[in-house]
């Protein structure tokens, strides 16, 4: 079925290319009756900029702070930094052979934000699961 004029301008007038390529997508899969085109373009929309201010309010974690989260780690969970330095290293062996799946261990990871709210415990969930990626990157690029 095709696009309504009106539906097509409110599309091309969105500034992200992504999220008008999403909708066009969206639109041309088949769905249950009494879903309309613009009910596809409103969820969408609402969507994307509820995820476009969840990624706003997110903190931006300086270089220092997380070297002095991974100060702490190793400090407060000897044990649980070398066991997440092994299992970095061996992840990074799976991608040099070509694995297709290459998953960090989610009870790691769990263990580990679980160490970002013990330091700091009015973290909300996503900044300490940011924390913990960021510190993550930050070992990946300078202590792996």
């Amino acid at each position: 079925m095709p696009i309504s004029p009106e539906l097509q301008a409110r599309i091309d007038a969105l500034q992200d290319p992504n999220l008008r390529a999403s909708i066009l997508k969206s639109l041309a899969l088949s769905r249950e009756p009494g879903i309309s085109d613009e009910d596809i373009f409103d969820i969408s929309v609402t969507g994307y900029e509820m995820a476009a201010e969840q990624q706003a309010r997110l903190r931006r974690w300086q270089e220092n702070e997380v070297i002095e989260f991974i100060e702490y780690f190793k400090a407060q969970a000897p044990d649980l930094y070398v066991k997440y330095i092994q299992h970095e290293k061996e992840l990074r062996q799976k991608e040099l052979n070509g694995a297709d799946e290459v998953l960090f261990d989610m009870d790691l990871w769990w263990d580990i934000k679980r160490l970002a709210y013990k330091r700091m415990p009015d973290l909300e969930a996503l900044d300490a699961s940011e924390l913990v990626s960021a510190a993550c990157r930050y070992a990946k690029a300078h202590l792996i």
